[in-house]
């Protein structure tokens, strides 16, 4: 007797069915990697706003010394009139930059506490301590 030899159509849908699911398994992988992918330049954009206008914020420091260096000025680039020596950047849409100054860190008059953060598009923020030494 002569026997078909392949494979029967519950054998080929069951075949169908894993190779199926295998796909939409990669696709739904590769999906989640694509639309994370802006995240990472977000956040280095972020960071990078942030040291930015730290640097700023400590040469306002050096110009001025500890002494003069108070809540009204500690900023050149929100400080009125802004500093001739500051190179304040534009910042771009969708970002915000906020600064904040604390004095006397620990009860002690001779520490300030910087701190920069930038949300919006994306989030970073950076803390310094500074010193009247």
């Amino acid at each position: 007797m002569n026997r078909v030899r392949g494979f029967s159509l519950i054998e080929l849908l069951i075949f169908i069915m894993v190779v199926g699911l295998m796909g939409v398994a990669l696709f739904s992988a590769f999906s989640a990697a694509l639309l994370g992918a802006g995240e990472r330049e977000r956040s280095v954009r972020s960071a990078q706003l942030a040291q930015e206008r730290l640097e700023l914020i400590l040469a306002q420091k050096h110009a001025v010394g500890f002494a003069g260096f108070g809540a009204a000025n500690f900023d050149p680039c929100t400080s009125a009139p802004p500093a001739t020596h500051a190179t304040c950047s534009a910042i771009p849409a969708g970002y915000v930059v906020t600064t904040n100054l604390a004095g006397a860190w620990g009860g002690d008059a001779n520490y300030k506490v910087i701190t920069v953060t930038v949300s919006g598009r994306g989030n970073a923020q950076l803390s310094a301590l500074v010193a009247d030494y």
